[in-house]
């Protein structure tokens, strides 16, 4: 029998736990379990990295952004002063023009006229000539100042939102990153889950040999103890019925005192229920029922550590096993009517 209970355990353990067909080798599931760890480790060290990459590219970017921010704001701010400049340049050519010139071409021609030779009006002409492109030139050397510095702010600005994209692609690949390695974060914590469930199993299997024979024995004896050696208490008696009571404090030190096999079991009553239980290794719990004038332990569940066993399992489980116990009927005649529980203590009631 304790050979079952052992089979029947660790089945469920692997149903439970597990979830793979019952083919499948649980040790090598597990080192199958422990490669996909180490390979999820990988991955998400791996992304951790990327991620600090691309979080250091993106303050990179936000410095040179900046930096062509305030180049832009340059270059806008010397244009503004050439353009200043070539205003000035233009009033002081108007200003020569009119000196020279007087009022327009007609004073030019008079000008030029009053020269008293050939030699004086060439003379004239050169240096109109040369004041004129000397202003012409300069303006001329303004003008492509402008231009120049308008081609560098455009390239600037260029550059610029390049970068601006290329942060807004940064940005994407971060979130993308974080999403990432909050779903490989997941599946690891999954598979840890997974590898402590194996490990349970393991730690359970390798605890088979201490956990069944105390359970198999108690099991095995529960309707040999000598029940009819406890003491009722507030025993009462009417002329059509009987009624008794005993603790679970009694009947603890009783089961405790008929085997050091059981010396941790612990039986508690509560309302409408019992508890059986042995430190942290079983806890069997159910209710009362009346069978042939004998009292039923009717078990409804097993938990072995945090595992509830219950249904068709838990029945395999208490095949073969006695859970009928004889008490000792204090008046002849009576039989046994009602078994009722409450916190601490059993009561039977007994009628004709």
């Amino acid at each position: 029998m304790k050979k079952l209970i052992a089979i029947i355990i660790g089945s469920i353990f692997l149903f439970n736990f597990i979830l793979v067909p019952a083919q499948s080798d649980t040790s090598s599931d597990f080192d199958k379990a422990k490669e996909e760890e180490q390979k999820l480790v990988l991955e998400l060290l791996n992304l951790e990295v990327e991620r600090l990459k691309t979080q250091k590219s993106l303050e990179d970017l936000a410095i040179e952004i900046e930096n062509l921010t305030v180049a832009i704001q340059e270059k806008s701010k010397e244009i503004q002063m050439v353009d200043k400049d070539i205003e000035k340049e233009k009033e002081i050519i108007k200003t020569w023009f009119r000196f020279l010139y007087m009022d327009g071409t007609n004073a030019i021609l008079s000008l030029l006229l009053m020269s008293q030779n050939s030699s004086e009006l060439l003379h004239r002409l050169i240096y109109i000539d040369i004041v004129t492109n000397y202003f012409y030139n300069k303006l001329e050397n303004l003008n492509k100042l402008v231009n120049y510095k308008r081609e560098e702010e455009n390239r600037l600005t260029s550059q610029r939102l390049q970068l601006i994209e290329k942060q807004k692609e940064q940005i994407e690949l971060l979130k993308k990153i974080d999403e990432l390695s909050l779903a490989k974060s997941q599946m690891l914590e999954e598979i840890k889950k997974k590898i402590a469930n194996y490990q349970k199993i393991f730690a359970m299997a390798d605890n088979l040999d201490k956990m069944f024979p105390s359970l198999d024995y108690l099991l095995s004896h529960l309707s040999q103890f000598p029940w009819d050696t406890l003491e009722y208490k507030d025993l009462s008696f009417s002329f059509f019925s009987v009624s008794a009571s005993f603790t679970d404090v009694d009947v603890t030190k009783m089961i405790r005192s008929y085997s050091d096999k059981l010396k941790d079991v612990t039986v508690s009553f509560s309302r409408e229920s019992f508890e059986i239980k042995e430190d942290d290794s079983y806890t069997l719990k159910g209710n009362f029922a009346i069978e042939d004038n004998k009292i039923k332990l009717l078990i409804n569940s097993l938990n072995i550590g945090d595992i509830k066993i219950g249904g068709q399992l838990l029945q395999k489980i208490l095949y073969g096993y006695d859970t009928t116990i004889t008490i000792k009927i204090p008046v002849e005649g009576f039989k046994l009517k009602k078994v009722e529980a409450e916190k601490g203590y059993v009561k039977f009631t007994l009628e004709k």
